[in-house]
């Protein structure tokens, strides 16, 4: 408890899954977390029972993939707290396709949000961070860009992407005292996994859990702990470095069925 007190912390895409999960992570150890998504009336729902455990948070509309948005929900912060310690970039969307395939518009649409919204949120803070020589920038990649999945060639690239800008970053903002980390998750069961595996049946789930050396889904629990850690000043002496939370996914060669 307490390891990220006075820490005032932005999560995107904080409605559900692992930003939600990290916002509630954040919040049990001490941060004030702004919780900014798309789907504002559930972001607020979740943040009300933070509030009523007395812990500090603030939900905020924001879609990544517009920049005034971005924009206008970095400014509440700063009008609302007066500094930004720790930007999560987790707001991203799924759309799977054949490269053969797929069309123009679902590759912008996935890049614009997953790729060019990391960039529209560091931008928008970095000023702040830069001011006080001091901040930490997490950013959710995937172990899909680690590894080869059929029809998942848009979305690797963009967490790919995110893995190089935050390499890039990390280099040249450490004299600042500004950290830049990714973290990898493998197959976490998050409400996106939980339907797919309504729709997709029995296969989808024990193909995925075989997959990991751990033999499981990972919980979003074990990708918010991480997170915490890189958020806290226990890892103040760590930028650049992409944390796999996978199980061993990228450890064993891909095996299915």
């Amino acid at each position: 408890m307490g390891r990220l007190k006075n820490k005032v912390a932005i999560v995107t895409g904080a409605a559900d899954g692992i930003g939600l999960a990290i916002s509630r992570a954040f919040a049990k150890e001490g941060a004030i977390v702004v919780m900014a998504d798309i789907n504002d009336k559930k972001c607020r729902q979740e943040a009300d029972e933070l509030l009523k455990q007395n812990q500090h948070a603030l939900p905020l509309f924001c879609d990544v993939g517009n920049t005034d948005s971005v924009n206008e929900m970095v400014k509440t912060c700063i009008e609302s707290f007066g500094k930004i310690d720790v930007l999560v970039n987790n707001a991203a969307i799924s759309i799977s396709g054949n490269i053969t395939k797929m069309p123009d518009e679902d590759w912008d649409l996935l890049m614009n949000v997953n790729l060019k919204g990391v960039f529209r949120c560091t931008k928008a803070c970095m000023p702040y961070m830069l001011s006080v020589e001091m901040g930490s920038v997490i950013n959710i990649a995937s172990g899909q860009a680690h590894r080869s999945w059929d029809d998942w060639t848009a979305y690797a690239t963009a967490k790919g992407g995110m893995i190089s800008m935050t390499n890039q970053l990390a280099g040249q903002f450490g004299n600042k005292n500004i950290r830049f980390n990714t973290i990898s998750p493998g197959a976490i069961l998050t409400p996106m996994a939980t339907e797919r595996i309504k729709t997709e049946g029995e296969k989808y789930s024990k193909e995925s859990e075989r997959q990991a050396a751990m033999l499981r889904f990972g919980k979003p629990t074990e990708v918010a702990m991480a997170a915490v850690f890189l958020a806290s000043d226990e890892s103040s002496f760590i930028t650049g470095d992409d944390m796999k939370v996978d199980g061993g996914l990228c450890t064993l060669p891909r095996y299915m069925g």
